[in-house]
């Protein structure tokens, strides 16, 4: 009888192995790849996100002082003019806003920073509203990025004249900080 020689089909299945072992790390390799790609992806999704809402957080706070009723150019029980501001209301709006911050503001600005700067006659800035993050315990600010928004507004003053109101213009500043 003739013996068979076992060593080839050893080495074959031995050979079989290390293609599989070597295709199995090479898939796993490729998945490591592939999940350190989809973390990177989120975090820059994620980014993209807070930003587009802290801006859209600054979008809705600039529509908000846009129609108070607090600093709003109104005759009588008429309709409010748009885009105007009534100087004597605004003159004295940052009081009201820093009696009512904790009730009633705070739940419509949340921490922002509010400014009516007049360009023209004067150059006179009208703090409304000022509410920032508070630090941190360790000393550092509270608030990693500001979103300032810009609208253009006309003041009305009615105390230089009264029978013809005098008007000026300037621009709202809204920043919100996230």
């Amino acid at each position: 009888m003739k013996k068979k020689n076992l060593c080839p089909r050893k080495r074959k299945g031995q050979m079989q192995m290390t293609e599989t072992i070597a295709v199995l790390f090479i898939f796993f390799i490729l998945i490591l790849f592939g999940i350190m790609f989809y973390y990177k992806y989120q975090g820059v999704a994620f980014k993209e996100k807070q930003e587009e809402l802290l801006g859209a957080r600054a979008m809705d706070t600039t529509l908000k002082v846009l129609f108070l009723p607090e600093i709003s150019c109104t005759k009588g029980e008429a309709e409010p003019e748009d885009n105007c501001f009534d100087m004597m209301k605004l003159r004295h709006a940052n009081e009201t806003f820093k009696k009512y911050i904790t009730k009633y503001y705070f739940n419509l600005f949340s921490y922002s920073r509010i400014y009516v700067q007049e360009v023209y006659p004067e150059q006179t800035q009208y703090i409304l509203y000022d509410k920032e993050i508070p630090f941190l315990e360790d000393g550092t600010k509270g608030w990693e990025k500001k979103e300032p928004t810009f609208f253009t507004v006309t003041l009305k003053d009615e105390s230089k004249s009264a029978i013809i109101p005098h008007y000026g213009f300037g621009y709202v500043v809204v920043e919100v900080y996230s």
